[in-house]
């Protein structure tokens, strides 16, 4: 008699057992879902902004350090447009910078205000760039003078 209680008695417990792991993944999968859909969305547009910003100051260094052709490789056709047009300088005796601001302005385009200090402290530009993603890298697309 005594076997048939220890038997009810570990049939329960294994019964109880097992709703207690469909709970547990309930719940994982319901926190799972839930940080799915509020966080990870979040952590992948930093991660696209900070690809942006990595390829800006890339194109801004070869700036300082005077490489031409490394800097003009970061730029799409319209924005070489706007360098032959003159509507910004590409290489002017540049030795610091300043990144003042970002915006998304729609999927993979961003707009950047960047202050550049020139060798001396002779002047500085306020340069408000935007960039493009095109086939998974961020180039210049505009450069335009600010105020």
């Amino acid at each position: 008699m005594n076997d048939g209680v220890d038997k009810k008695g570990i049939f329960k417990a294994l019964i109880f057992a097992v709703l207690l792991a469909f709970i547990g993944i309930g719940i994982l999968g319901w926190q799972y879902r839930r940080i799915e859909s509020e966080q990870i969305p979040a952590l992948e547009e930093k991660i696209e902004q900070k690809a942006a910003e990595s390829s800006l100051e890339k194109f801004i260094h070869a700036r300082i350090e005077g490489n031409e052709k490394t800097a003009r490789g970061y730029l799409t056709e319209p924005a070489t447009e706007e360098l032959n047009q003159g509507k910004f300088v590409l290489l002017d005796g540049f030795e610091k910078y300043t990144l003042l601001g970002s915006e998304k302005l729609s999927d993979e385009r961003y707009r950047f205000i960047v202050k550049m200090f020139q060798v001396g402290g002779r002047s500085d530009y306020l340069e408000i760039v935007i960039m493009t993603k095109i086939l998974g890298q961020y180039y210049i697309d505009s450069v335009e003078l600010g105020g």
